[in-house]
């Protein structure tokens, strides 16, 4: 099956992990990606799939500009359609290779994987990395969210379906050290978050 097939299909179903994984709000990773924003941030969400992250936080404080990219058409149907039923001004998205982006150097205050890493080939995920440091403020930040293994037998079972069907990268990149990982792009942890399934790194440019 082509990519361009695979995420037509999957674009309608896409929202059922906030169903399923991050229904409880104060324990899931959009509450602290939205604590991470302050007001008058500019906002890049790399691979915003069908919008969620974007809209949320657009919609939890309207001075902040969201922006997201995404390879999809189908994924970014659903995006704007999302964002006009908000009747939201200050979220846009954009058709756009996240390797290779039309944005300017230095121009964005926070950007966002969420659930991204996992799904690519290092070699890609290298070049997507590169390209986000690139538009990154020098004192900006990197917040990612990717899934994490539970210790609980009840979370083992219901954590079973992405075990099963995420694709083959999901299974090197869960348990790899991500603070070395990181590092090879001249990036620092700065704080780690564990949320339902997931957790969230915060990441700067080192020395910054």
């Amino acid at each position: 099956m082509n990519s361009v097939l695979f995420y037509k299909l999957m674009s309608g179903f896409y929202d059922l992990l906030d169903v399923i994984y991050f229904r409880k709000y104060e324990t899931s990773p959009r509450k602290v990606v939205n604590e991470s924003i302050k007001p008058g941030d500019k906002i890049l969400e790399l691979c915003t799939g069908t919008g969620t992250n974007a809209v949320n936080i657009a919609k939890w404080d309207k001075s902040v500009v969201v922006k997201g990219v995404d390879i999809s058409k189908h994924m970014l149907i659903i995006a704007k359609s999302k964002a006009r039923k908000e009747s939201l001004s200050n979220t846009k998205f954009f058709q756009m290779d996240a390797t290779n982006m039309k944005f300017k150097d230095k121009c964005f205050d926070k950007i966002l994987l969420s659930l991204v890493l996992h799904e690519t080939e290092e070699e890609f995920a290298g070049k997507m990395i590169t390209e986000a440091i690139r538009v990154l403020k020098d004192d900006g930040e990197i917040i990612i969210t990717e899934w994490e293994r539970s210790r609980e037998l009840l979370k083992k079972i219901i954590f079973l379906p992405i075990e099963v069907l995420e694709p083959k990268p999901y299974r090197t990149f869960v348990i790899k050290d991500l603070y070395t990982y990181f590092a090879r792009f001249g990036l620092e942890v700065i704080e780690e978050i564990h949320c339902d399934y997931s957790k969230v790194l915060r990441l700067r440019k080192n020395g910054k």
